[in-house]
């Protein structure tokens, strides 16, 4: 695991971080199109991940994020496909929510049932609570999986987690496994 320091302020909260903005309406325009976003605390901000606030509060309170980084490669189990089945989150600030999210298609001929997610943590910890869109996917349609994951100061770190959800097609039991990895830190 690679050790981090909780960066501390005065007020006790994170950073707060505001688009850079000029007088001059058209260079307002050419800097907001590129994203450059300037520290009010005077922090550099070009090495931190950006940061999209969903309007969301999470289960456990906090602001929801849209989810970095990018869902790569394909997983199968049964006639169940899943493409984008490892979610490498890269960076994540603390004291917010992300929820990667997968989705399960039915390349077969029998309905699926899906059984409850279950994490297993290879490295890190405090997995969060799943949602499905629908127990059952039938031949040809898609169901939706989601894990949320907040982290707080003293879970920062590299977080490694295996997502094992059980399917059964027919009489026939199958295990997909999704998998999430991200390095939680306050940014």
């Amino acid at each position: 695991m690679t050790p981090h320091s909780p960066k501390s302020h005065s007020s006790g909260n994170r950073p707060r971080h505001r688009t850079a903005g000029f007088v001059a309406a058209g260079a307002l325009g050419l800097f907001a199109a590129i994203g450059i976003a300037v520290s009010v605390a005077g922090e550099d901000t070009a090495s931190s991940p950006s940061v999209v606030e969903t309007g969301e509060i999470s289960s456990m309170g906090m602001p929801v994020i849209e989810t970095p980084g990018v869902p790569t490669g394909t997983t199968t189990a049964g006639p169940v496909e899943v493409t984008g089945a490892s979610w490498e989150l890269g960076t994540v600030p603390l004291d917010v929510a992300v929820r990667p999210s997968w989705t399960l298609h039915n390349t077969g001929t029998e309905s699926v049932v899906i059984g409850e997610p279950h994490p297993e943590v290879r490295e890190g910890c405090c997995p969060g609570a799943f949602s499905i869109d629908t127990t059952t996917i039938n031949p040809g349609d898609i169901a939706t999986i989601g894990f949320e994951l907040s982290m707080h100061a003293g879970m920062d770190g590299w977080h490694d987690i295996a997502v094992h959800v059980p399917l059964r097609s027919g009489t026939t039991d199958h295990v997909l496994e999704l998998d999430v990895t991200g390095d939680f830190t306050n940014t």
